[in-house]
């Protein structure tokens, strides 16, 4: 020990151990030692459906890469071409978390590492959180992560980067204010539907991209579509042409449409700088689904109907932004969201949850009690959720909702099957709540049918009375403008129709009104930026209707 040696001494004996190693040749240098890196779960393993585990995926071995990534070695990516051909997206955001999505396109067939960054700033000069996460071709080389500990209101920026230094586009997201903040003054939602590959261009995920304006953007379903090419539009001439090019049943069909699909520069612009709030309609299945089945499903042909929706659900998880499911386990996706004290945002599933079989023509049969577009379940959760709300003190209420709430008859036959029309008992239910607990200022808000509304939905009281706002679709076909205009004479409580336009719909709140801008695009033929305000509503708080209406 030196401890007891004198200063002089201790000097002599360093310089001469120096020189002794200089003598005999430095020893072999030590290598560098690499921080333990932290490694996160990559969500996309896990089951859809929290409490049916068999429906997740084996996650990869994170020990061995831990241990490659601290020797220096990259885990997987090194020897291979890679990139971020699918872009980048951000859902289900909340006061303290969102979700980070992307998808490494990589030949790749081990599990392979990506390290995520989330900054305040687009320099990413002030990093927040940052961690590594492992993907592999059993989730189809997804990756999804919940980032949690985040300030309120709040935007972030976020990118992902491959153990190649390969990085992805940068991201711009927020988080949602407090749920008891009432400082909140405004907010706006643009909200789109029902985007058919081969029909068209997305102009309207574009429109939606550049647009600084736009806190959050709700997709009301029908994301992608199930129909081989030529079967529900023909995109040979435009270069759309659906991927594969067959109609969609196995989960491996699945996630190449919705893969193909996240390949469109429009789609991934409306990605890239919004986060998303989504939920299924049909054709994230196949057309005209209900809880047991589809018109466009044949079990002698195509298999049990049970096994396609699952891998639906599969795809549909492992590709958009969004939570697993928490509730029950028949693969639900309703949940909600608040904003302040300004609204809730209720998201409904009236397709495949606990739907009962649709398109029932006979009258006794329709009006059944037992019939339900919800599910007795989700019905009960949408209930108390309403009931929240109201008790919370939120100013306004929004459902997000697939398929048209209000009548649509002619000549005083209902024309439509595949909306709540075709559930009427559900949907007196529904509004006897809302009257017997005085559950005001709630705005519906509708895909589907590809034709833009604004109605004044019919409630048994004032209570009861809510305006519905359906938007356009972004590429699939509307009624027309003929069509449209005949079923606004024939349905009184429609003040405003468009099937003519493809589009979406920019809603903006505030304490006093809710305003809707119906915005159609010039084209969906080709890509192009023009786009115009075909009609903008308001509906006053405290009203229940439609108060004012400009086109």
């Amino acid at each position: 020990m030196l401890v007891n040696l004198s200063t002089g001494l201790k000097a002599f004996i360093v310089l001469f151990w120096v020189s002794s190693v200089a003598a005999q040749g430095a020893p072999a240098p030590r290598p560098s030692i690499v921080a333990e890196p932290k490694i996160v779960d990559n969500i996309a393993f896990s089951s859809p459906i929290i409490n049916v585990p068999a429906l997740a995926k084996p996650k990869p071995n994170v020990d061995a890469i831990r241990n490659s990534l601290m020797k220096g070695r990259p885990a997987g990516l090194k020897a291979f071409a890679t990139s971020f051909e699918h872009g980048v997206a951000s859902g289900d955001p909340t006061a303290d978390a969102v979700i980070l999505w992307t998808k490494v396109t990589t030949t790749d067939p081990s599990a392979v590492s990506v390290t995520y960054q989330v900054a305040a700033t687009p320099d990413f000069a002030k990093v927040v959180a940052s961690a590594v996460v492992v993907t592999d071709q059993s989730v189809d080389h997804t990756v999804k992560v919940d980032i949690k500990g985040l300030n309120p209101s709040t935007t972030y920026y976020y990118r992902f980067t491959t153990a190649a230094g390969v990085s992805s586009p940068v991201g711009k997201t927020h988080t949602l204010p407090p749920a008891n903040d009432t400082s909140v003054a405004n907010y706006k939602l643009a909200v789109v539907s029902c985007s058919s590959y081969p029909h068209g261009f997305f102009n309207s995920y574009a429109g939606i991209g550049r647009r600084q304006d736009v806190d959050i953007v709700v997709h009301l379903g029908d994301y992608i579509y199930e129909y081989a090419n030529g079967e529900y539009g023909d995109g040979s001439s435009i270069g759309r042409v659906p991927v594969p090019n067959k109609e969609i049943t196995t989960l491996e069909d699945y996630r190449t449409r919705h893969a193909s699909y996240k390949k469109d520069s429009d789609l991934q612009a409306a990605h890239l700088v919004h986060p998303w709030i989504t939920v299924w309609d049909d054709h994230e299945f196949a057309n005209d689904a209900w809880e047991d089945g589809a018109e466009n499903h044949d079990p002698e042909k195509e298999g049990p109907w049970t096994a396609r929706k699952a891998n639906a659900i599969r795809a549909y998880f492992e590709y958009m932004p969004i939570r697993p499911a928490k509730i029950d386990a028949s693969g639900h996706i309703y949940r909600s969201f608040q904003v302040g004290k300004l609204f809730d945002l209720i998201m409904l599933d009236t397709r495949v949850d606990g739907r009962s079989e649709t398109g029932v023509i006979w009258p006794w049969k329709k009006n059944d009690p037992k019939r339900t577009i919800l599910g007795f379940d989700q019905e009960a959760w949408l209930n108390n959720q309403l009931a929240a709300s109201k008790s919370r003190g939120a100013k306004w209420r929004f459902l997000g909702n697939q398929v048209l709430f209000s009548p649509l008859k002619v000549l005083g036959i209902t024309i439509l099957y595949d909306s709540w029309d075709d559930y009427p008992a559900a949907r007196n239910r529904l509004l006897d709540f809302m009257e017997q607990n005085a559950i005001k200022d709630t705005v519906i808000l509708t895909g589907d049918i590809h034709t833009a509304f604004a109605i004044n939905a019919p409630g048994k009281s004032a209570n009861s009375a809510m305006v519905e706002l359906v938007t356009t679709s972004v590429t699939s076909p509307g009624a027309g403008s003929i069509p449209t205009g005949a079923l606004k004479l024939a349905n009184k409580h429609i003040k405003y129709g468009n099937g003519g336009s493809r589009g979406y719909l920019l809603v903006s709140i505030n304490q006093e009104k809710v305003t809707a801008e119906f915005i159609a695009v010039d084209t969906i033929a080709q890509r192009a930026t023009g786009e115009k305000v075909d009609a903008v509503i308001e509906t006053k708080a405290g009203s229940g209707v439609i108060t004012s209406l400009k086109k």
